[in-house]
């Protein structure tokens, strides 16, 4: 398993120097962020210049890239078509990385997520087909896709995220414990239940109801991360551990160089826990 860290807590720093300021910190790589969130902005995109695109190659760092934008669900065919689009480009631009691993989210919230602004309430056949088309053309670039469930949006639960793969053959799931740990309250199950399918597992910690959750900071939360990764790898998992810090958006102070520190020394110790 190959730790790394999500770029989106260094929003405003540029890609390349968070790039070097993460692999300092002492983790294997980086997952760039192509989300545009009220307190993020994206540090790739579909019309990153190729000339960054070959730097960021070079480092050889990136593990994967969170291609996360709304419209997947969206009633509208344009929409869904667009989202389609974007999703494949960075599909491409992620086999240019040297990382063919991208994942997904269900986007269209049924109503104001918390995490963001209330999007188009989402429809699942919709969905699916987009879904469908998007692991279609990444499988013909050889890229692996991932869904990640999302607390209050279309896709919140194992049984949801289930239901959704049965639909979709070859995609995969990106496991964020933090959003199932809230809708679910039992990360093992989702472990074991969608663990045949996970690609690449996350390191977010959670508390709290889908009504009034918070992403605290890794190890002040409810989830039982060595629990988890160690079902996991009894599956044969050996994607990506990625560290997302979301917890500046519950109040959390700390800087960038000591939530990198302290997130490096996290990891470690939950990996070394599980080959214990």
């Amino acid at each position: 398993m190959r730790t790394s860290f999500h770029t989106g807590f260094l929003t405003g720093v540029p890609v390349i120097e968070a790039v070097q300021r993460i692999r300092d910190a002492g983790f294997d790589g980086v997952e760039l962020n192509a989300e545009r969130l009220p307190w993020a902005e994206p540090h790739l995109t579909p019309d990153t210049p190729h000339s960054v695109i070959e730097r960021l190659a070079a480092t050889e760092s990136i593990t994967s890239i969170a291609a996360h934008r709304e419209g997947l669900a969206h009633p509208d065919p344009a929409r869904r078509a667009a989202a389609v689009a974007w999703t494949l480009d960075l599909a491409r631009i992620s086999v240019d990385l040297g990382a063919p691993l991208i994942h997904v989210i269900p986007g269209d919230e049924p109503g104001d997520s918390l995490l963001g602004v209330a999007g188009t309430p989402g429809e699942l056949p919709a969905f699916i087909d987009s879904l469908r088309r998007v692991v279609e053309g990444a499988e013909a670039l050889g890229v692996a896709v991932g869904l990640e469930p999302i607390v209050r949006q279309l896709v919140a639960t194992t049984d949801a995220a289930l239901g959704v793969l049965s639909e979709v053959p070859g995609l995969g799931i990106s496991l964020d414990p933090s959003h199932l740990e809230v809708t679910t309250h039992d990360v093992s199950d989702a472990s074991r239940r969608l663990g045949d399918r996970t690609i690449l597992f996350a390191l977010k910690d959670a508390q709290g109801t889908p009504e009034n959750f918070t992403f605290p900071g890794l190890g002040s939360g409810n989830v039982d991360f060595v629990g988890a990764l160690r079902i996991l790898r009894g599956l044969g998992f050996d994607g990506p551990v990625v560290v997302e810090h979301e917890a500046h958006v519950f109040g959390d102070a700390r800087g960038i160089d000591e939530v990198l520190a302290q997130s490096a020394a996290f990891t470690a110790q939950v990996l070394a826990q599980i080959e214990a």
